[in-house]
């Protein structure tokens, strides 16, 4: 008898904790902005790591190696002079946000003439501000401004706020591509940027990067959401430098 309800027990345990892995839909992000803006651009996460984490998703290469981007499950790098290729799967990344991208809801928006716009209408279309949304926009602009990244010296801590202001621009005209973007409620401005974080890639996969403003050609923007029930949050490992510095205080909302 014993013996028998040890088995239920057993079975009942591993029943709820396969059913809570089956509807846990979360967001795996590695490092914090606040690192980033304190000049910690080191991690030992590896691109091939990652693809285990999401096959959706943002961030950026050791040093600044490049601006990251996941979409379908492959991992792009955009290099300093805009092109673009796919990620070697043993580079490593200082930061990023992934997740597997499962459409919850999906919103026609009109009347959006500018990225501006977008950012601005978003918010009312999120079932709650307080909670972690993937948003994927599949769009044409007329016009798109795109940001890059260049490689630092391995020992510059300088903050990410002071080599955004002159980060490479890539200028496109007439592009079809995909946002991928995260929403992050104010509560976690210090692990990324919020209210919203968004990078590009073009449909021909010859053009990417952040995204920084830019003009639709159509007013008509479709924007597929996927609601998250967990943040996991990874630190790079306990012997990284970076970590072990006092930091500053920073602008949690700072958006670059």
């Amino acid at each position: 008898m014993t013996k028998t309800l040890l088995s239920i027990t057993l079975l009942f345990i591993l029943s709820v904790s396969l059913h809570s892995q089956r509807i846990e839909d979360k967001i795996y992000h590695y490092s914090s902005m606040d690192a980033m803006r304190n000049g910690v651009y080191t991690g030992d996460i590896t691109v091939k790591e990652l693809k285990q984490k999401g096959d959706f998703g943002l961030g950026t290469y050791n040093f600044l190696d490049g601006e990251l981007i996941a979409l379908d499950g492959k991992i792009y790098r955009i290099a300093t002079d805009g092109s673009v290729e796919l990620a070697d799967k043993k580079r490593k990344v200082p930061f990023g946000s992934f997740t597997f991208f499962k459409k919850d809801k999906s919103v026609t928006l009109e009347q959006i003439k500018t990225v501006d716009d977008l950012l601005k209408k978003l918010p009312e279309l999120l079932p709650s501000r307080n909670r972690f949304y993937a948003i994927k926009i599949e769009a044409t602009f007329s016009s798109l401004t795109l940001g890059g990244a260049i490689k630092v010296d391995e020992k510059d801590t300088t903050g990410i706020a002071t080599f955004m202001k002159t980060r490479p621009l890539y200028k496109k005209q007439n592009i079809r591509g995909t946002l991928i973007g995260f929403y992050n409620p104010g509560y976690a401005g210090g692990l990324d940027l919020s209210p919203f974080h968004f990078h590009f890639i073009s449909d021909d996969k010859k053009a990417g990067g952040h995204m920084i403003e830019g003009n639709f050609s159509d007013s008509k923007i479709t924007v597929q959401l996927d609601e998250k029930n967990a943040y996991e949050v990874i630190l790079p490992n306990t012997n990284d430098v970076g970590y072990q510095r006092i930091w500053t205080s920073t602008e949690a909302k700072a958006q670059y």
